[in-house]
């Protein structure tokens, strides 16, 4: 993306993807399978290292859903500033 102007920023997409999959597979082990203290040996098998595990999973998924979101708009051309830059050259060139 830094030689040439794209809006298509595929390896950061794939990326988000993967770590959105990856919170989602860690909350389902987390939750439905008694792996927990495999996973997180430094934490104490209880209810509030779970409460803080998920929060912290939750927190991760929302983040990632919401940039490959952005993403998804920059690649197609609605996102603000794409209009923001629009306006600015109409301004610019009249």
């Amino acid at each position: 993306m830094i030689s040439k102007h794209t809006n298509r920023a595929i390896y950061t997409k794939y990326c988000f993807i993967i770590l959105l999959t990856a919170n989602v597979l860690l909350m389902f082990l987390s939750l439905f399978s008694p792996v927990f203290s495999q996973l997180y040996p430094f934490l104490v098998n209880q209810a509030k290292s779970q409460v803080l595990i998920l929060s912290i999973l939750a927190i991760g998924i929302l983040l990632s859903s919401i940039i490959v979101y952005r993403l998804h708009q920059i690649q197609y051309n609605e996102d603000k500033h794409y209009q923001r830059i629009k306006k600015y050259e109409e301004i610019i060139h009249v």
